[in-house]
């Protein structure tokens, strides 16, 4: 449930046909590397779901980051993001924000 979201977006933005067992596993890390000292103070296994969309970003970042080593992306060149704060402004812009526009005037 956590990765997914991260796992999809990384795919969609990088052009990623195939994930691989490392691009999975390293999704797994970006996960419990994004948890908080609270949470992780706190027992928790996963991060607080209210954090989901931060969490999905940084998986994405570190999915692209694996596909790159791998040579596999195809919508997406290393050189056009050549640090990691460069991917993860990059990735942070292509993410969908949802706004809903009221359908009526309730005035």
């Amino acid at each position: 449930m956590y990765v997914f979201p991260g796992i999809g977006l990384a795919a969609s933005v990088a052009g990623v046909a195939h994930i691989t067992d490392s691009m999975l596993y390293e999704a797994a890390v970006a996960c419990v590397d994004a948890m908080t000292p609270e949470e992780v103070g706190n027992g928790r296994t996963f991060p607080e779901i209210s954090r989901i969309r931060e969490v999905s970003h940084w998986v994405a970042v570190a999915v692209i980051e694996k596909a790159f080593d791998e040579g596999v992306p195809t919508k997406l060149k290393r050189s056009e993001v050549p640090t990691r704060e460069k991917l993860a402004a990059f990735v942070q812009k292509k993410m969908y924000y949802p706004t809903y526009v009221p359908l009526v005037d309730p005035s």
